[in-house]
């Protein structure tokens, strides 16, 4: 099978022109014109000589960026949209509005393999990890959609550091000023804790921004809530983290999601305090929601947040959004399911 252009960096194409007795100079037409240009035929590429693409075609392929199957609009604004790729391989992604941006949430496999048990994703197993190509055609339906994307979360289906050579190629296939120039340090990547990535994006250029679910601050219950816990323990992932803040003069999101009676009492605020105060961060607490079911605030979120402040913490709560289409965090569960019509 040939290589696909799409999933060529800048660098790479260079390197074909040149092997192909081409001027590297050609590769920045070629890739504005896959990657924002919307090009679709490899024989005929806007602003690229025919005598290139000539030299091309016999090597290359351009594949046809895959469309959306189904998208559903929720009551607050929020958008899911699913995709069925060429294999019967569902995912899911969704446009988040607020008050002065738009956020792109995408996924980075289909289903997921990590076994969280309060994640819908995580119930479906993982099916497989997406390619770079699909991961852009996510951020192009979202672009689509809204007109204009503030920033862009890698916080859909899938663990992002268990598919990070495609996700980090994404990234840099995104932010590349003759594609679509999307700033790097308007990405972020949520982990549950793969410390190994975590050093990886530390010693890297790549400036996207870092977030880690904590999902629990004691083992035993992260454990249970989150099994890779017992690869990779929250002790050490924070370990990576505080690397990570010193080498790269950067703050961490960390994600703590809201679990009624089981790690939101005053005991699990003073012991998430205690572990993260002494890290450059944020907080951001999410109500639970289950997948299927009424989830959201309860009496103890706000109090949980007002603990984590007082014990010097910055910390945020994140406004609940789509959950009427499961949409939220945790809800994402793409089917393999015939399209409607």
């Amino acid at each position: 099978m040939k290589p696909d252009l799409r999933a060529l960096t800048r660098p790479e194409l260079e390197a074909a022109l040149t092997a192909l007795g081409e001027k590297p100079v050609h590769a920045a037409a070629v890739y504005l014109a896959v990657h924002r240009l919307g090009a679709a035929d490899l024989a005929a590429l806007p602003g690229v000589p025919p005598r290139v693409t000539a030299a091309l075609s016999p090597a290359y392929s351009l594949s046809t960026l895959p469309v959306p199957a189904e998208t559903q609009v929720s009551c607050d604004g929020t958008r899911k949209i699913l995709f069925r790729f060429h294999d019967g391989a569902p995912a899911e992604c969704v446009v988040l509005p607020a008050k002065d941006r738009v956020i792109a949430c995408l996924s980075s496999q289909s289903g997921c393999d990590c076994g969280c048990t309060f994640c819908a994703t995580g119930a479906l197993g993982l099916r497989r990890s997406l390619t770079p190509q699909e991961i852009i055609a996510q951020f192009e339906a979202c672009l689509r959609e809204a007109g204009e994307i503030s920033s862009i979360v890698f916080m859909g289906m899938g663990e992002p550091f268990l598919n990070w050579e495609n996700v980090k190629r994404a990234v840099r296939l995104l932010s590349d000023s003759r594609g679509r120039h999307f700033p790097q340090v308007k990405m972020t990547v949520s982990t549950v804790g793969v410390i190994p990535v975590i050093e990886e994006l530390t010693a890297s250029d790549l400036r996207v921004r870092l977030a880690v679910s904590v999902v629990a601050a004691d083992e035993e219950t992260r454990a249970r809530l989150a099994p890779m816990e017992k690869k990779y323990p929250l002790r050490r992932v924070l370990e990576a983290v505080r690397a990570y803040c010193r080498a790269r003069k950067a703050a961490v999101m960390f994600e703590y999601i809201l679990f009624p009676g089981v790690n939101d009492r005053p005991s699990d605020s003073a012991l998430l305090a205690g572990l993260v105060r002494d890290i450059p961060c944020r907080v951001n607490l999410i109500p639970y929601n289950p997948p299927g079911g009424p989830g959201g605030e309860t009496p103890r979120v706000k109090a949980f947040q007002l603990e984590l402040i007082e014990a010097g913490v910055r910390t945020y709560l994140r406004v609940e959004r789509g959950a009427d289409i499961a949409a939220a965090c945790g809800q994402l569960a793409a089917k393999n399911k015939e399209p409607r019509g």
